[in-house]
């Protein structure tokens, strides 16, 4: 049957062809970049880490006093805590005299017993 097609038909079928297939290429890079677009927004949204240490904070009827030190993951930190670096946890420990949770031991972590 292609011996009764002329090459000009014969290439026109090979152009349609070429067109369907950049026709796929095209929706399938389009389908990858928008997948790496929904990535990065994904990968920017992101709630950043835990502090590795916290300070719960008790409320009085004087104001908010710092009440414990708190290993990061502490489930028993409550709801009003401050996130704290490693040194400002040593320093409430040590010098400002804040108890440690009895329950995850910061102190144990920091070296301070």
């Amino acid at each position: 049957m292609s011996e009764n097609l002329s090459r000009l038909d014969r290439l026109r079928i090979v152009r349609e062809w070429q067109a369907y297939q950049l026709g796929r290429t095209d929706r399938t890079i389009a389908e990858l970049e928008a997948r790496e677009a929904a990535a990065a927004r994904t990968r920017h949204v992101l709630p950043p880490p835990a502090p590795a240490w916290k300070l719960s904070m008790l409320r009085t009827g004087t104001g908010t006093h710092a009440d414990a030190v708190h290993v990061g993951d502490c489930g028993m930190s409550g709801r009003r805590t401050q996130p704290m670096t490693r040194e400002q946890a040593l320093r409430a420990l040590t010098a400002d005299g804040i108890t440690a949770c009895p329950f995850c031991r910061p102190d144990r972590d920091l070296g301070v017993l």
